[in-house]
């Protein structure tokens, strides 16, 4: 159900900004967004402190009356799926590549420059744990970098047509003792600058952005904007409540209550038997009294570790099936065959394929922006079209196999580059085929210096000499 801030500021269901295209945006508007971004922000730091271990619900459960064994245990699921998920798809770095040689060597240099493959992880990995994150390109001496927003303070409004094209990116921090706003807001033309409670009306201070593009692009885990952890959070809560009563019924028993049938103790012997822990009772006070109907024991709850574990291990097998992000500690791996661990696979390779999808398009966009700089030599500014980009799936690998399939590539005729793609072990295709006519060139160099070390000719020099010869011989005749 889309929410309505005023005729002009939606927000859809799945909490994404969109304003009237056919209006300014005004300071006011800007606030409406932003204090809505501050009610999602909430959700947003909920998973960011599930994600660091900080569970809300056992952590802030009612304590236990009468100081009964309280243990809050909490297993981190939450960074163990999102790092499993970020590992796979974008641990070996992404494959960003040009077809022209000078425009890629330029390329290739600007993103070891900028530590891009740690940008892209990073990124990858806030968008699983938020639901989005962002790209931020932005300008310094002279100089073009790329860094990570999170939605925590970092929003972008859309426009209200079928297009949905951005029109503004909104960034923000609260600042001084009065937590007044400092926002910047970025259009296509122009960067806008202020500070909420100033008494002033505008944007404020107004520059010119100098890449004519919002340099601020999103990033999104799926339509929805759904996080890996959203999806899974409350059987993460019951994971830890379950663990945490399981570890009570532990301190139970080694705190369990003795029970004394048959003899009345004094305050003396309680005492006695609680420090010196040993048992020598009697059934009555008369020494010449007969030993009978004497009963010590200790009393326990009732044992339910056989329902606990179903139950605990009945909920990690669903949190890995919804996620739909593999188990590798899952005992069956060692002995599953390359056709079942393909199968095991196959649900995180289909959510990694299609979040892979938009955060292509999203990359994309990130270098639209940093083409237009004109600051990448040897990189026209329409080049981001003809990027090339392809992601290294970390799964497990027939090296034998991707050799194989290679090489009869290579005899249909198929283009090196597209073969070289294949091979698992090549991280950028295209460096590792200039690697190779390198190579080949330096071989052809060294067999050639080989040869005339040993005086041998050239056709060219064998023509020249055998005319030499005749001449000789000629002259010798004569």
């Amino acid at each position: 159900m889309e929410k309505y801030l005023n005729e002009r500021c939606i927000v859809s269901e799945d909490d994404v900004f969109y304003y009237n295209s056919d209006d300014d945006i005004t300071r006011a508007d800007v606030m409406r967004f932003i204090l809505e971004n501050e009610t999602l922000s909430s959700k947003y730091a909920s998973y960011g402190r599930y994600y660091k271990a900080k569970h809300d619900k056992i952590m802030n459960a009612p304590k236990k009356p009468n100081n009964k064994p309280d243990n809050r245990l909490i297993l981190n699921y939450p960074k163990k799926l999102v790092d499993t998920y970020t590992g796979f798809a974008v641990g070996k770095p992404v494959q960003i590549t040009l077809q022209e040689d000078m425009a890629n060597k330029a390329l290739s240099e600007f993103n070891q420059t900028r530590n891009i493959d740690t940008l892209l992880a990073k990124v990858w990995k806030e968008s699983a744990i938020y639901g989005r994150a962002y790209f931020y390109v932005y300008g310094a001496n002279k100089e073009i970098y790329v860094t990570d927003a999170t939605p925590m303070d970092c929003f972008i409004i859309y426009d209200n047509t079928v297009a949905h094209e951005p029109l503004y990116a909104v960034r923000y921090a609260k600042v001084g003792p009065s937590q007044r706003y400092q926002v910047t807001i970025y259009s296509n033309d122009y960067q806008y600058n202020f500070e909420s409670g100033n008494g002033r009306d505008g944007l404020g201070d107004r520059k010119q952005n100098p890449f004519h593009i919002i340099p601020i692009i999103e990033v999104v885990e799926n339509d929805e904007r759904l996080s890996v952890i959203a999806n899974v959070k409350t059987l993460i809560d019951e994971l830890d409540k379950s663990l945490s009563e399981k570890a009570n019924d532990v301190d139970y028993f080694a705190d369990a209550y003795m029970k004394v049938l048959g003899a009345l103790l004094t305050d003396d012997q309680i005492k006695q038997l609680r420090d010196m822990r040993i048992i020598n009772l009697k059934s009555s006070n008369n020494e010449d009294d007969q030993v009978e109907n004497l009963d010590v024991d200790f009393l326990s709850k009732p044992n339910a570790d056989e329902t606990q574990e179903n139950l605990i291990n009945r909920i990690v097998d669903n949190l890995y099936q919804i996620s739909m992000i593999v188990n590798l500690n899952d005992k069956d791996f060692g002995n599953s065959t390359g056709v079942a661990l393909e199968m095991k696979y196959k649900p995180m390779m289909n959510l990694a394929t299609l979040k892979g999808r938009m955060f292509t398009r999203s990359i994309k966009q990130m270098y639209k922006v940093i083409f237009a700089s004109d600051l990448i030599k040897q990189v026209d500014a329409d080049t981001w079209k003809d990027l090339d980009i392809n992601y290294q799936f970390d799964l497990p690998h027939d090296t034998l196999t991707e050799a194989q399939t290679a090489q009869a590539l290579a005899n249909l005729g198929i283009s090196r580059l597209t073969w070289l793609k294949t091979i698992s072990a090549v991280n950028d295709p295209k460096q590792e085929e200039e690697n190779m006519d390198a190579e080949k060139q330096k071989q052809l160099q060294q067999n050639y210096d080989f040869l005339k070390g040993k005086h041998a000719v050239t056709d060219g020099e064998a023509n020249d000499n055998s005319s030499t010869g005749k001449e000789e011989n000629r002259a010798v005749t004569e």
